[in-house]
């Protein structure tokens, strides 16, 4: 028995230094591409697309509250008169809408009697003033009784002037019974109708200046230090194949940002005969300065992106080792995003061997195994 127990306590110890031994894993499992290089002429720009939007635009909204009594009427294409609606243009100062201005004329009135009755007060103050101040210089009252008057005067010549300040308001509470249009453009969104209630703050209209539109684009950095303010660009528009608008850079931010850091870019484009419409989508090609440098970046798929803790961006490559095939970082500059795949302006050369799915999951050195 003493044997027995020996023997498996010899074999449970052999076994427990035997669990202490590293357990090997098992390369990560990755799907990889050669690197190719950038075709000979496709280096000549980076495209970008956006929406078609209004140089400016701006809520109309009432200050006050009350119910809509009028529209703007214009001729339909059918002869007869309608409503203003969405699309159509309006010029500046032209009225928009109205609402019942009944009650507000009412306190333009109420706040003009109390001027009146302020003022009469004031003069009758005033006359008992300038008495008591001849009084007083003939020692016919006392101080207190002048002092009195003077304060009696003082106080009717602050109500008069609150009194002025309430009739004041009420004017302009009744002139803002009317909306007019401050500025020539059209009409992009309309949610009044005659007979309905507004309040203040709730936006009537939509106004869009349209005679300049613009597209606003992100780019990278390696594509900004090229672009100057006014510069000219050409502008293509899906709604109109074959036909390019001139336009001109009107804005470059001064900063990227904090998420794509990419760098925002106005392109503003003249619309005098009103084609181009809010919402359409037109692209521009930018040039790079340094054309040798672009012809020779290739591109990979974004899955091939990774970043690192201090923000710089990298890829793994697949290298030969004599345990086999390993995943290495390496650093890259990374330019415009085009669909699904990124371009790599220097970093890596063609040949090489990127890992396009599984990259977030490597460590620098991890063996891997390419999957067919």
């Amino acid at each position: 028995m003493r044997t027995t127990i020996a023997i498996l306590l010899t074999a449970l110890l052999m076994a427990g230094c035997a669990s202490k031994k590293p357990i090997e894993q098992p390369p990560q499992g990755v799907q990889a591409q050669p690197i190719e290089a950038t075709p000979a002429g496709a280096g000549d720009g980076l495209r970008f697309s956006a929406l078609v939007m209004p140089d400016s635009q701006v809520p109309l909204a009432f200050r006050i509250s009350g119910y809509v009594v009028s529209l703007k009427q214009i001729h339909g294409q059918d002869g007869r008169m309608r409503d203003l609606a969405e699309g159509d243009h309006v010029n500046r100062g032209e009225l928009l809408v109205r609402i019942r201005a009944a009650e507000y004329q009412d306190k333009v009135q109420q706040a003009s009697s109390q001027v009146d009755a302020a003022v009469a007060a004031a003069q009758k103050a005033r006359l008992d003033y300038e008495r008591a101040s001849r009084l007083y210089q003939t020692e016919s009252i006392t101080k207190p009784d002048f002092d009195a008057a003077r304060a009696q005067y003082d106080s009717t010549q602050a109500e008069v002037r609150a009194a002025q300040a309430q009739t004041s308001e009420a004017r302009v509470a009744l002139h803002d019974t009317s909306m007019v249009a401050p500025f020539n453009g059209e009409i992009v969104k309309k949610t009044v109708e005659l007979g309905a209630f507004v309040g203040p703050g709730t936006p009537a209209f939509s106004l869009a200046n349209t005679d300049t539109v613009k597209i606003v684009v992100g780019v990278p950095d390696t594509v900004v230090r090229s672009l100057k303010l006014g510069q000219p660009v050409q502008v293509s528009v899906d709604a109109f194949p074959g036909r390019t608008f001139n336009a001109r850079i009107s804005r470059m931010a001064s900063a990227a940002d904090s998420i794509t850091r990419n760098f925002e870019i106005e392109v503003a484009i003249p619309n005098r005969d009103h084609l181009l419409k809010v919402g359409m989508i037109g692209s521009l090609q930018l040039v790079h300065e340094d054309k040798e440098k672009q012809q020779a970046s290739i591109l990979v798929p974004l899955s091939a992106i990774v970043q690192s803790s201090s923000g710089k961006y990298g890829v793994f490559l697949v290298s030969k080792s004599s345990a086999g095939d390993i995943a290495q970082l390496h650093p890259v500059e990374v330019g415009a995003v085009e669909g699904t795949e990124i371009r790599i302006m220097s970093g890596l050369a063609a040949g090489e061997t990127v890992v396009t799915a599984g990259a977030t999951l490597l460590k620098d050195g991890q063996p891997v195994e390419i999957l067919k």
